[in-house]
């Protein structure tokens, strides 16, 4: 399966998600920091694993 191009600039779908969250967590007061780390975890990062959000969540160490 293919992914259809993005025009340059324009978030796709799941990156549209993930920031309308991202700035819901703002806006209810979760901690700059935590959203910091949910946005490089989540768009930057592009990793979706339990380990890696809870890491990004609770700011804990990543366990070899």
């Amino acid at each position: 399966m293919t992914e259809s191009p993005t025009p340059e600039g324009m978030l796709d779908v799941p990156a549209q998600v993930f920031e309308k969250f991202l700035q819901d967590l703002s806006g209810a007061g979760v901690s700059v920091e935590m959203v910091a780390r949910l946005r490089k975890t989540l768009l930057v990062d592009k990793k979706f694993t339990e380990r890696v959000l809870k890491e990004a969540v609770l700011n804990q160490e990543p366990v070899p």
